[in-house]
């Protein structure tokens, strides 16, 4: 078989392919658009509820917190709080699934539930991940875009062989990679939007096409986690503290011990920090971050014994077996979110050329479909 006949049939696996996935593809780039800058839009949600600075009063403390949420689930143990690093935050803090966010200086429920804007990305984030199938439809929803997302990693490795000219110059190449000023039809403008549109984003697609596996498949985490020779973990199920009897040490103490550790250890510019309890007997957990949130390398976790206030433990990404650092870079390789905005910035961007792919390869695809029909 020479090169031209194998070109053909990949052409026609790729169309056929394509017709096939296009509809969830679609669906997976514009959600993947509109969850561009999720994380942002959320904070300026909270931040929404933003309090003028009180000089009479102080922020209220770490116990009142855990107080006010325990006094509206006293049988619910774990706990989150979560400071901003801003004047008039609000505070967000949690009781088991119950969320609320809580006046800095009075203490008042500001809201009760998540707001409009965390509400929408959940239903953004279902759609992309199941199709907004719930209950038992829901892994049908998943297995539907987890084998869709394969089409689509085929896809972009067979259109780069669709794409390669006949005679490889500089010429072909400037012909091929960059939009011209005129077309001469319709589909002369789309098959060209297709090719250029394709090559530029195709680098980025391909991370996103293929880290998007790890979420799917158990091969793809066996494969990533074996690059270094371990075993994927596996999650223990462990019961869950009931009370937080085990919790002597004030949580202001730990709070403050948590902002000493990190002026001390170069994360005084911390924007947000999270206390973690309940989760495990005895344990209070704290997560600084210097990010907006999913950047990995700019936190870290400080463990304290709530019975002695003594920190037993800091986790770094560093510190993290080669496999599960891996697999924390590749997760926010997927949204961009590992390079912060301005990688958030190229995978939305991507996700909208990826938008344009599907609807210029769609009109192409059925176009020929239609002139084979006319020839017979």
């Amino acid at each position: 078989m020479n090169f031209s006949t194998f070109k053909r049939w990949v052409f026609w696996a790729h169309l056929f392919a394509g017709l096939l996935a296009s509809i969830v593809v679609f669906t997976m780039a514009f959600t993947g658009v509109l969850l561009t800058y999720e994380r942002q839009f959320k904070e300026l949600s909270e931040m929404a509820y933003a309090q003028t600075i009180d000089i009479e009063k102080s922020v209220i403390s770490t116990e009142r917190v855990v107080s006010l949420l325990r006094e509206k689930h006293p049988n619910e143990a774990h706990i989150f709080v979560r400071w901003v690093n801003s004047e008039g935050a609000a505070i967000p803090a949690w009781a088991g699934e119950h969320s609320y966010l809580i006046h800095p200086y009075t203490g008042d429920i500001l809201r009760e539930g998540e707001g409009v804007v965390e509400e929408a990305f959940h239903v953004i984030t279902d759609l992309h991940r199941y199709l907004l199938m719930e209950g038992d439809y829901q892994l049908i929803g998943k297995t539907i875009t987890a084998y869709s997302n394969l089409i689509f990693i085929f896809l972009l490795l067979s259109g780069v062989i669709i794409w390669l000219p006949k005679h490889i110059s500089k010429k072909s190449l400037k012909q091929q990679m960059w939009l011209r000023q005129k077309y001469t039809n319709k589909q002369h403008r789309r098959r060209h939007w297709h090719f250029v549109f394709g090559m530029w984003s195709l680098p980025f697609l391909v991370v996103i096409g293929l880290t998007a596996t790890l979420f799917y498949f158990e091969w793809a985490n066996k494969a990533l986690y074996g690059m270094y020779g371990e075993q994927v973990p596996t999650r223990e199920k462990k019961a869950m503290p009931e009370t937080l009897d085990a919790d002597v040490v004030s949580y202001d103490t730990l709070f403050t011990k948590a902002q000493q550790h990190a002026n001390e250890n170069g994360y005084q510019d911390w924007y947000s920090m999270w206390m973690d309890i309940g989760k495990s007997e005895g344990v209070a957990r704290f997560y600084i971050d210097k990010s907006i949130g999913h950047r990995q390398e700019l936190a870290y976790s400080l463990y304290f014994d709530t019975g002695t206030g003594d920190i037993t433990r800091t986790l770094y990404k560093t510190d993290w077996p080669k496999g599960s650092q891996a697999w924390g870079t590749s997760r926010f390789l997927h949204t961009g979110e590992y390079f912060g905005f301005i990688g958030q910035t190229i995978a939305g961007l991507v996700s909208l050329l990826c938008c344009i792919l599907v609807y210029t390869g769609t009109l192409l695809g059925v176009q020929r479909l239609l002139n084979l029909r006319k020839q017979h």
